[in-house]
Parts: structure tokens; sequence; C-alpha cells
């Protein structure tokens, strides 16, 4: 609190900090294991200390940009919402096409779609990255870490 007023971002991070906590102590209640062969309490307990850490973060970021007399900045305003919201379709449509065109062909037209329009780039700079990252994203999954993905009409 600076001049009456309260911090909300301070706040915030308190809270989310106690939340992190209880993640972390209820965590111990569970059998933690190693990370080599974790056991049902390892995932919360990490989980419960990142949060733990960006809350404390942002906490010490609020605190550090906060100006005496800075009004607060209206909650929805200044956002990209259309890209947001196109992002989500995206992502949406991705997760149903995966299956019928395999997950090679969707990463190509997601990859696609982002480039041409939430950061609109040329079409060649588009099909290259797009092919690109769907050749090594397809390497890394199937061939290094042996994941089973959804395979498309011609098998890839």
């Amino acid at each position: 609190m600076r001049n009456g007023k309260v911090n909300r971002d301070s706040i915030s991070s308190g809270l989310f900090f106690l939340l992190g906590l209880f993640i972390c102590l209820y965590s111990l209640t569970q059998k933690i294991g190693t990370l080599a062969a974790p056991d049902s309490g390892l995932m919360p307990l990490l989980s419960g200390a990142a949060i733990c850490i960006l809350a404390l973060i942002g906490f010490a970021w609020a605190a550090m940009r906060k100006q005496p007399g800075e009004p607060p900045r209206p909650l929805f305003r200044g956002y990209a919402w259309r890209r947001s919201l196109f992002t989500l379709g995206a992502l949406l449509a991705f997760l149903f096409l995966m299956k019928p065109l395999g997950f090679f062909l969707a990463t190509i037209f997601f990859i696609g779609f982002l480039l041409r329009t939430i950061v609109p780039q040329r079409w060649a700079v588009v099909g290259i990255v797009a092919v690109l990252t769907a050749f090594f994203t397809y390497l890394i999954f199937e061939i290094w870490l042996q994941a089973q993905l959804p395979r498309g009409p011609w098998g890839i």
C-alpha cells in the first residue's frame, strides 16, 4: 500500500504465492519419488514451487514498477483481442483437424494460418516456415521421442 492506495498486483501475487505454498504442502502428503522415477506427489510439488517462484517475481515486479498515484489501467483495454480470438480458433481447428488430416498436414495449416493472419508474412516465408516447423516437430516427436502422432490420409 502506497499513499493509502492498494497495489492490486502485489495482492494477487501474494494470493498466488499462498496457493502455490498450499499445493506444495499438500503434495508432501503424497509420495514424491525422484525425477527418474516420479510418484504422484512430484508434479504437484514442482507445480506449486513454480507458482511460488512466479508469484515472487510478480510481487517484486509490481513493487518496482508501481508509481505513487499511477491510475490502474482498465483490464480489457489495449489488448489485441482479435488476434487472440483468431489464435484460439486456430488452436481449436488444429485440435479437430489433427485426426482426419494427420499431425504433419494439420501443423502446416496451423502454422501457415498463424503466419499469414496473426503476424502477416509473405507467402514464401509462410510456406517454408510452416513446412520446416511441421518437419522438425514430426522428427522430434515421432522419430526421436517415438510418440504416436495421428497419421493423415497419405500415411504421414
